[in-house]
């Protein structure tokens, strides 16, 4: 059960049970009723509760006999009753009980010529109803209104009300609640899915289809479902002509490329000399280019492209040798490399030499941007069945804004456009691919006071 599916049944059920309670309140309290038509809505003073109590009670017995007045009485609970007598002809009430003294005042009263009065007795007002019931029996209907003072318990008509009918509002409540129920879930399980395949393609899962599931449904979710699926598929199909278009022009420069090197290495042994600096200038660019085409082949694709992680690589063997290859280099720049691993052995399933490129290229990254005196920290830890490795170093950072972009191919920071120091965007870009190949995750952070941080989660699914 989704937010939106929650969200969508609650507010439709609120609504209904509002409606369905406040019209049975407004029925009730203008005293609407079919049968009540041909009166008209009494607005007048003396149509208090009391009154329409002894109105409801005098339509309830005129259809029955003595016996059953007598049974309804006696079923009725004691907060109901003492609200209301009725006299029978010996003029007793039918439940023995005292008679409060308007009623003894009203009795003498009322009969077949006069059958309605009232009296107020100490505040207390007194409605009386002279009733002839179907077995021919005459009986005398008294309701009372309490005083201002009086604390007894509330309004007997609401009492009633609520009653006899919560039975109804109850039932009315929950069938409305199921067939809220069942139009939330119609409603929200389309939104659903587009919501589940949405997020799976900006996980970069482009194959993803939707429209099967709405084979029943003509409406605009159904509609919208298929418009989903037809830019899914473009989607997909330019992605693969992207890559496709890539490597295959990444291949189609290679052969030039060779020859120009080729030709490159014959005239610097002619020129004796007399145009090296030029011919550096084309093997530099030369070169240059071979790396960004040797990077391009590299750079693994979101699926598997084939690959089975059917190899092992110890992390802590893998992150001490790059250290040590790295020594020198970090030596001559005056920069310290540290590395705080408490595991003898990190075991993790890869494909041949897949990882060694990752910490290679998050590592030359910081040795690029660490200033002189500075110092570069990888710490390695274990998590929830995750490797986590940090590498830290003291370096300018990224812009807040770029930390996310860091990682897309060809993508540079404004500090990197120069080629010498910058390289071509590809390293983190291969580095978070073949991360995410492993079931891991790759994120940069800036640290404080200064430096960046990258951080690889990687699961430990050992071969």
């Amino acid at each position: 059960m989704t937010r939106l599916y929650l969200r969508v049944f609650l507010t439709f059920w609120c609504i209904t049970a509002v409606i369905i309670v406040t019209s049975n309140v407004i029925v009730h309290w203008r005293d609407i009723n079919p049968d009540n038509n041909l009166q008209r809505l009494r607005d007048d003073r003396d149509y208090e509760p009391a009154l329409r109590f002894l109105y409801q009670i005098v339509g309830s017995a005129i259809n029955r006999n003595s016996a059953q007045v007598l049974a309804d009485m006696r079923s009725m609970p004691e907060w109901s009753t003492r609200h209301f007598y009725i006299i029978d002809s010996t003029n007793r009430d039918l439940l023995d009980r005292p008679l409060p003294a308007g009623v003894q005042h009203l009795i003498p009263k009322l009969n077949p010529s006069h059958p309605f009065d009232k009296v107020i007795i100490d505040e207390e007002k007194t409605w009386g109803r002279h009733v002839t019931l179907n077995d021919g029996k005459s009986v005398k209907i008294f309701t009372l209104a309490a005083s201002a003072d009086d604390k007894r318990s509330g309004n007997i008509v609401w009492q009633l009300f609520i009653n006899n009918i919560w039975p109804l509002l109850l039932t009315s409540i929950l069938v409305s609640g199921t067939a809220c129920f069942f139009l939330a879930r119609h409603l929200a399980r389309g939104l659903s899915t587009l919501q589940r395949a949405t997020r799976s393609i900006a996980k970069g899962d482009l194959s993803v289809r939707i429209s099967h599931r709405f084979n029943t449904r003509r409406d605009e979710i159904a509609f919208l479902a298929h418009d989903f699926d037809h830019m899914t598929e473009r989607l997909e199909k330019a992605m693969a002509e992207q890559k496709r278009l890539i490597k295959d022009v990444s291949h189609e420069l290679r052969t030039p490329l060779a020859r120009l090197q080729v030709a490159l290495a014959l005239a610097q042994q002619r020129s004796q000399g007399t145009v090296d600096k030029e011919l550096d200038r084309i093997r530099q660019a030369a070169d240059y280019l071979g790396d960004i085409i040797s990077d391009i082949l590299a750079l693994p694709v979101m699926d598997d492209g084939g690959w089975s992680l059917d190899d092992t690589m110890d992390l802590t063997a893998l992150l001490e040798a790059l250290h040590q290859s790295l020594e020198s280099e970090a030596s001559r720049q005056d920069i310290t490399l540290k590395l705080e691993n408490p595991l003898p052995e990190a075991l993790m399933a890869t494909h041949g030499n897949m990882l060694y490129g990752v910490f290679d290229n998050v590592l030359r990254n910081a040795l690029r941007y660490t200033p002189t005196g500075g110092m570069i920290t990888t710490t390695v830890s274990e998590e929830d069945n995750q490797y986590q490795i940090y590498i830290a170093d003291t370096g300018p950072g990224v812009p807040e804004t770029q930390l996310a972009d860091i990682f897309e191919p060809f993508y540079r920071t404004d500090q990197a456009r120069d080629r010498e120091s910058g390289g071509y965007g590809l390293g983190l870009a291969i580095a978070q691919r073949t991360v995410a190949l492993h079931g891991g995750t790759i994120r940069a952070r800036n640290r404080s006071p200064g430096g960046l941080e990258v951080a690889i989660s990687l699961p430990h699914n050992k071969a």
